[in-house]
């Protein structure tokens, strides 16, 4: 057996015991602390996250015995706080518990804060900021909160929650109806930071430094520092890099003039990424998302790209169609799984969207640099505020459509691996990746 198949052999054992682990085994949690009961404690903001009803706020407990994580609080919309407050609280700390939805789905909600270290909920407490920590994801946040502002400044709504979402991953403050809307017509990985969106962009990169004439090698650099100031736009959230580097996984061979990618690489990398945080196996939406989306790079790129003969070259309009529509095509299973919605008109929607997207990213990030300077962010603000009632109006338009999207409520654990266990048969049979 080659060593290849070896290590393929192991990551999947690998990947399969921590499925096994985490769904039959796993206890973390604080079970030595007294949950229910009131508490007075000292805390640093490690994250801030806004809705349209009030704040999630991430703290780490300095003076809290017995326990051992972080808290969810959640607080009104006013007075505000930020990253590296110190906080006085007094509330009562809840453990997390899986929640039942109204179609009786199960959500393990104590899960998915685990992989993010937080054990404890804390709802309306009473908050007195004390102090201040900076460190250097102060300095972050509070860079992300300038573009921010100058993204609200300039911009009404739903366009500066669209702008917010599509460039710096604030994605809270979209209208519930407005993101139904786009999840029914295929549009949502548009406003969610995952492996897709950063494909998209790092392909347009691609074509706009591969039309300056630079070489591969060049390029890949040059792109490669481009992702990481976008990180540091975003704040570096774990979400982000975590696509980030599945993409750059992806995209390392072919500028280093290889001619394929192997998809050792991607289980490389999941497997660093499951060992930190196992969590993520089962209980990362986005982790599954960007991992899927990366698969169907490497094998249906080439295979759409010879499909969309029809579709011009011109301005890289085929090459962001391919990526979009490979990034799928393992995707859509989990879609259905876990939000219900298969969505029909898809295609169309992201074909005439999608081309539109190189021009949103430009036109967002010129206008959360330059948004201090108010005659050119006006310039700026006009056409990208088009761009985005437009995107408006087709998700609004076309979800509208009868049959544009089939809700779809009892679809299993086994339908979801059987669906894909499917797909990787078709893919396995085709051989997609060899296609020219």
């Amino acid at each position: 057996m080659s060593k290849s198949k070896i290590f393929l052999l192991v990551s999947l054992i690998f990947l399969a015991g921590n499925f096994i682990w985490l769904l039959y085994w796993e206890d973390a949690g604080n079970h030595d602390f007294s949950y229910g009961q009131y508490y007075s404690f000292t805390a640093q903001i490690k994250n801030t996250d806004k809705k349209l009803h009030g704040w999630n706020i991430v703290v780490e407990p300095q003076q809290l015995e017995k326990y051992k994580g972080r808290i969810l609080v959640y607080a009104n919309l006013y007075p505000e706080y930020y990253y590296g407050d110190i906080l006085e609280l007094s509330c009562k700390i809840y453990q997390p518990e899986p929640i039942i939805d109204e179609g009786g789905k199960d959500f393990a909600y104590d899960k998915y804060l685990a992989k993010d270290n937080i054990f404890g909920t804390c709802f309306r407490p009473r908050i007195k900021v004390v102090g201040k920590h900076k460190d250097i994801f102060f300095y972050l946040s509070q860079s992300k909160a300038y573009f921010l502002n100058n993204l609200n400044n300039h911009l009404v709504e739903p366009a500066s929650s669209l702008s917010k979402a599509i460039i710096l991953a604030s994605r809270r403050e979209i209208p519930d109806d407005l993101r139904q809307s786009f999840a029914r017509v295929g549009l949502s990985h548009v406003v969610a930071i995952s492996g897709l969106h950063i494909a998209i962009i790092v392909w347009i990169l691609q074509a706009v430094l591969g039309g300056f004439g630079l070489s591969r090698k060049k390029a890949f650099w040059l792109l490669l520092m481009v992702l990481i100031l976008y990180l540091y736009l975003l704040g570096f959230p774990s979400s982000a890099v975590r696509a980030s580097m599945m993409v750059v996984m992806v995209l390392l061979g072919p500028f280093l003039g290889r001619s394929t990618t192997s998809i050792y690489s991607l289980l490389l990398a999941a497997d660093i990424f499951v060992i930190f945080n196992p969590y993520l196996l089962i209980y990362d939406i986005g982790f599954q998302l960007s991992f899927l989306a990366v698969l169907g790079l490497l094998f249906y790129i080439k295979f759409f790209n010879r499909v969309l003969i029809f579709i011009p070259k011109k301005f890289k309009i085929r090459e962001v169609m391919s990526v979009t529509l490979a990034a799928q095509v393992f995707t859509w299973p989990l879609i259905i799984y876990h939000f219900g919605i298969f969505s029909l008109i898809a295609p169309l929607a992201n074909f005439i969207v999608l081309p539109l997207l190189p021009f949103i990213l430009v036109f967002s990030l010129l206008l959360a640099i330059v948004g201090f300077w108010q005659w050119l962010a006006s310039i700026v603000a006009w056409p990208l505020f088009i761009l985005l009632k437009i995107i408006v109006l087709v998700a609004e338009h076309m979800s509208k459509i009868p049959w544009a999207y089939v809700m779809i409520e009892d679809f299993p654990l086994i339908f979801l691996l059987g669906s894909l266990f499917f797909m990787m048969l078709i893919t396995w049979i085709l051989k997609p990746q060899q296609y020219e």
